[in-house]
C-alpha cells in the first residue's frame, strides 16, 4: 500500500512538471513545427512553418514567404532578431497571417511546449504541430 501511494505521489510530481510547458533551447533546438490551429480554429493543409537549428536559428515559411532570423529564448519569451524573408505578393489573407507572424516573432511572444505542441501565446494564439 506504501509503495503505490509512492508511485502515486511521484506521478503527480512528474505530471506537474511536465505540464508547465516552459520551453528551454535545447527542446527547440532541430525541431521543425507545422500550423495546426489559429485561436482554437483547425487549419488545414497550412504552409505555415517553423524550424529551429543550431544555435537557435530560426527558418520557416509564413505562409507565402520563407523567413529566416537569430532566435532568443529567455524565460519562454521566443524572439527572432534580424528578420529575413523573401517577398512574394500573396492574397490578402495569406499576407496578413504571415505579417501577424512575423510581428509576433520580431516583438516577442510568450512559448509553450505541451504534448507535441508547440504554442505562440500572441494574439491570436497559434499552435504548431511537429513536422514530419
Amino acid at each position: 500500500m506504501k509503495a503505490f501511494i509512492l508511485s502515486c505521489v511521484i506521478s503527480v510530481l512528474l505530471l506537474g512538471c511536465t505540464s508547465t510547458g516552459k520551453v528551454s533551447t535545447k527542446q527547440l533546438k532541430h525541431t521543425q513545427w507545422q500550423l495546426s490551429h489559429i485561436a482554437d480554429k483547425s487549419v488545414i493543409d497550412s504552409a505555415v512553418s517553423i524550424e529551429f537549428i543550431e544555435a537557435l536559428q530560426v527558418a520557416g515559411n509564413g505562409g507565402c514567404n520563407r523567413f529566416f532570423g537569430e532566435g532568443v529564448l529567455k524565460d519562454s519569451l521566443l524572439r527572432v532578431n534580424h528578420i529575413g524573408m523573401t517577398r512574394k505578393l500573396c492574397d490578402g489573407d495569406t499576407n496578413k497571417h504571415e505579417q501577424m507572424l512575423i510581428d509576433m516573432l520580431s516583438v516577442g511572444v510568450p512559448v509553450l511546449m505541451i504534448e507535441n505542441m508547440l504554442i505562440l501565446k500572441g494574439q491570436p494564439e497559434l499552435r504548431f504541430r511537429v513536422a514530419g
